[in-house]
């Protein structure tokens, strides 16, 4: 009777999971979610922007309340990832350095080969508790994508223009603000500037042997100056940097947002 009784509840196992999966991926059911997450958006960006008031008085107070704020709302791209498409990430770090993460200011420098290594860099922030208090190098336009970009201005992220003369007193201004932040945070930063792609990794390799650099097979030549100003700014009051490589399984196709969406499992390492 076990045996029979194994087959059965395996079964049905299988029979739950199909249906979850089929749940999962019908439109209507992504419609509502993307609906909640614009509904949610909208309310907590017009609520960072009222809460600008707080800040000639107290960065700090202004601070905690966008952190909350931005919890809020970008919680909701862990729990797609966590639970509704139940991506697997595993994180290869020694015990010393884990045992920092979410206690000290913290540059993470990752790879833009995927269209969601950014998701993947904020399941980890969710794991260790920083995932309200993240912020980014971004593109200046970056800053006026509704609700993603305006929360990303509200709470600190450093937007660039390409321009050297002009990112350098934006690196200044920002930098010299963030380093007052009273609770750890993580800043992201892509050191390629742009994310992987056949063409720009053509062009990257064209550049490289006309100015004798170094061909890279797997990444685009790095933007130096934004990278070695920050660090001469930071020095002695963000104590580390981290070099993060995100990396999918080769035998199957790249993951992407929708996939997350519609529920579709991923692992990355």
């Amino acid at each position: 009777m076990s045996r029979y009784q194994d087959i059965y509840n395996t079964d049905n196992s299988l029979t739950v999971m199909g249906a979850w999966s089929w749940f999962k991926g019908l439109i209507v059911v992504q419609l509502l979610l993307g609906y909640i997450f614009l509904a949610s958006g909208f309310l907590v960006s017009f609520l960072m922007l009222v809460g600008m008031v707080i800040w000639p008085f107290s960065k700090t107070l202004y601070r905690k309340y966008t952190n909350f704020l931005s919890y809020a709302l970008w919680s909701q791209f862990s729990f797609f990832a966590h639970w509704w498409s139940d991506a697997h990430c595993d994180l290869y770090i020694s015990p010393e350095d884990q045992q920092m993460l979410g206690k000290e200011h913290c540059v993470c420098m990752v790879n833009h080969t995927y269209e969601i290594d950014w998701l993947m860099a904020w399941m980890m922030a969710e794991r260790h508790g920083m995932m309200g208090n993240t912020k980014i190098y971004g593109k200046h336009m970056m800053r006026y994508i509704p609700i993603i970009g305006w929360t990303w201005y509200f709470t600190e992220s450093i937007f660039l223009q390409r321009n050297w003369d002009e990112d350098k007193k934006i690196l200044e201004k920002s930098i010299s603000e963030l380093v007052t932040y009273p609770d750890p945070f993580w800043l992201l930063l892509f050191p390629e500037g742009t994310r992987w792609t056949p063409e720009k990794h053509a062009i990257c390799q064209k550049i490289a042997k006309e100015k004798g650099y170094p061909e890279y097979k797997h990444m685009l030549l790095p933007r130096p100056k934004g990278f070695a100003l920050s660090m001469e700014l930071m020095q002695g009051k963000i104590p580390t940097v981290l070099d993060i490589t995100v990396g999918f399984p080769t035998d199957r196709p790249e993951p992407s947002l929708m996939d997350a969406i519609a529920g579709k499992k991923s692992h990355v390492q």
